[in-house]
């Protein structure tokens, strides 16, 4: 389930990016046309009327999430508009800044594609500053065909250079947000027990490092009596049901503190050590009361709880090892029961 999470947060991702970038894109060309049509230069206005119809028609690409194909058809039509208008108007303009922004946004969509093959994104890089060095020297060794005044060429670079700038800021804000929700589903994922929705033993090793006030805390471990005919009887899947609900009473029962399950039917708490056996025996007192139902049968189970206080400089395995022989002795002395 957490996979197919991932993977819908992936693509409303690229998709919101896309919708985004295909909008400036056309906000950027309907300046450009207003800009050409009152400079008088209608060749370049009619181009650029051109552009904003295939704009319009990516956002067809972008709502049957073909991501690749949109990516691939603006590349090349910034590639080949930004050649075009550079040469034509001069490289004073600014027209070749938005290469760089090019090169950004080629290893995003590297990040966002099916098969992360970086060389494609190295090889636009790569092209994205060979046609620079040529724009460079073409427009050196020729004159633009549309001469703009100088204040106009001044306001164009400026433009150039702020539009590239959050061209890449967006691209890279949008990269980093993403990368950083990613780590933190990754990192809670990784801590928490898929079956029963709890800590797991990473989540607890991560607890006990981070807890600074260990003295005035309670570990105990409990596991379910007699768990293993549960599952010979009614096979795992009741098992899982049980374990699943057993989760359930455990948060509804210590609000506060900190749960975990540690492995098989086996579970660990934290609990404040003023009213640990009290708050430890009404977990007792629930699980043994709840009757819990599966596929026709009723269960009642019960649990022994083993616990014991935090020891000076011990390790976490030595904490659960203490409270380990504590619930052995509750178990070789009837179970259901906590021993403290």
């Amino acid at each position: 389930m957490s996979a197919i999470n991932n993977r819908t947060d992936h693509y409303k991702t690229i998709k919101k990016t896309c919708y985004i970038a295909n909008i400036a894109y056309l906000i950027l060309r309907a300046f450009y046309l207003i800009l050409f049509i009152v400079t008088g230069v209608y060749s370049m206005a009619i181009y650029t009327g051109a552009t904003i119809l295939f704009y319009l028609g990516c956002f067809y690409l972008v709502k049957k999430r073909r991501y690749y194909s949109y990516a691939l058809l603006c590349g090349n039509e910034f590639f080949a508009y930004v050649i075009t208008i550079t040469i034509l108007c001069g490289f004073a303009s600014g027209f070749h800044l938005y290469l760089i922004g090019l090169s950004v946004v080629s290893f995003f969509t590297t990040y966002f594609s099916k098969n992360h093959r970086i060389q494609g994104s190295i090889l636009w890089a790569v092209l994205s500053v060979g046609l620079y060095i040529m724009l460079f020297f073409v427009t050196r060794n020729n004159s633009p065909k549309y001469l703009f005044p100088n204040w106009m060429n001044v306001t164009l670079m400026t433009v150039h250079i702020v539009v590239t700038f959050l061209f890449i800021v967006f691209y890279l804000f949008t990269f980093t947000s993403y990368s950083l929700s990613l780590e933190k589903k990754i990192m809670f994922e990784s801590r928490t027990d898929e079956l029963t929705g709890i800590n797991n033993r990473y989540g607890l090793y991560d607890y006990f490092a981070q807890e600074e006030n260990k003295y005035n805390k309670v570990l105990a471990l409990f596991d379910i009596d007699n768990f293993k005919i549960i599952n010979d009887t009614y096979g795992h899947v009741a098992g899982d049901f049980i374990l699943k609900r057993i989760a359930e009473v455990m948060k509804e029962t210590l609000k506060g503190a900190f749960i975990s399950r540690y492995g098989g039917e086996e579970f660990i708490v934290v609990v404040n050590k003023d009213n640990a056996y009290e708050s430890l025996e009404s977990l007792r007192k629930a699980i043994e009361n709840e009757v819990i139902e599966f596929e026709g049968h009723k269960h009642q189970i019960t649990i022994t709880i083993g616990a014991t206080s935090y020891k000076k400089e011990i390790s976490l395995e030595k904490w659960i090892e203490l409270a380990d022989e504590k619930m052995y002795s509750g178990k070789n002395s009837g179970k259901n029961k906590t021993v403290i």
